[in-house]
């Protein structure tokens, strides 16, 4: 009986690395680079922030389990497939059907936030970050925000407007009251993964900034340009700590070692800080960006690609064992 668990963490581990090669190599459609985004409007409603037209394309095969597959669609993945869709139409293609139909998706699965506003929830737990299922995410709510703004500019729905406004208020909202803001340092962080102590994800942050200037540029709400300007400073006086030296980190969350950053988002990190720069101009941005290029070295990728596999199998067992 003491040996019975073997088989069951032996397979467990060789899908932690079969998922943690994916997304080192950029296999999937999550992990796929995702550049700045050709129809930028700072002031407005023009294209996305980086390029998501690939998880557009990639929803189309697969418009037929929406609703249907949870582990396929959540509160990001229906934004993002959603945002590459805008990005494609504004290309030319013909995608409102189903770009509407991720926004119905957005306004169907909004629910009532105490005290007022929506959030979305991801049914499912968050071992990484300790989350039990019905977690909300900043940078969900960002995106959708994002998204509902556009599928508004299409349609003239109240309804759209309504709910992508209403994703504020969990926005602003204490990660101990509910929400989904912490401080760290005097810094207002928006938090991807609601952790109790700030975890600070970095790409999460960035991405629930832009649905927040949105919804202060296109939807013109004053807590939202508040919101958008104490957040955004915090994130710059945080930014020096993102970087190792040789590496960025993904979050600030203490794991009793570094949140080293996938390959993915060591690529991803410089684009967000080129998109912020757009809307929040400041020279830290571009020097930050232009350092954590450099540091994409072959060296540096298979030291972090080694470290992030081991903690996937670290995870792994001890998940087992708990």
């Amino acid at each position: 009986m003491e040996n019975a668990g073997i088989p069951g963490t032996f397979q467990r581990a060789a899908r932690e690395l079969s998922n943690g090669y994916a997304a080192v190599a950029g296999r999937t459609v999550n992990f796929t680079h995702q550049p700045l985004g050709r129809h930028i409007d700072p002031e407005g409603l023009g294209g996305y922030y980086c390029d998501l037209r690939h998880k557009g394309r990639y929803a189309l095969g697969v418009m037929d389990t929406v609703g249907r597959d949870e582990r396929e669609w959540w509160i990001i993945t229906v934004a993002q497939a959603a945002l590459g869709f805008w990005d494609l139409r504004i290309e030319g293609h013909d995608v409102d059907g189903p770009f509407l139909r991720l926004a119905d998706w957005l306004l169907e699965r909004a629910r009532p936030f105490p005290g007022g506003g929506v959030v979305w929830t991801v049914p499912r737990p968050q071992a990484k970050y300790g989350l039990a299922p019905d977690w909300a995410s900043a940078m969900g709510q960002g995106q959708a925000a994002s998204a509902l703004l556009r599928a508004h500019a299409l349609t003239g729905n109240e309804a759209y407007l309504e709910a992508a406004r209403g994703a504020l208020p969990p926005l602003a909202t204490p990660v101990a009251a509910g929400g989904l803001q912490n401080e760290l340092d005097g810094a207002t962080v928006l938090e991807e993964y609601p952790t109790a102590r700030p975890s600070a994800v970095l790409n999460g942050w960035i991405f629930a900034l832009f649905g927040v200037h949105e919804l202060a540029t296109a939807a013109r709400v004053p807590e939202a340009r508040d919101l958008f300007e104490r957040s955004s400073r915090g994130l710059l006086e945080l930014l020096p700590r993102y970087d190792v030296g040789w590496w960025t980190l993904y979050s600030l969350h203490d794991h009793g070692r570094h949140d080293l950053a996938k390959p993915f988002y060591q690529r991803l990190h410089p684009v967000l800080l080129d998109a912020l720069a757009l809307i929040r101009p400041d020279p830290l941005l571009a020097d930050y960006a232009d350092r954590w290029r450099s540091q994409l070295t072959r060296p540096a990728l298979v030291r972090a690609s080694l470290d992030k596999l081991a903690f996937r199998l670290y995870r792994a067992a001890t998940e087992r064992r708990s």
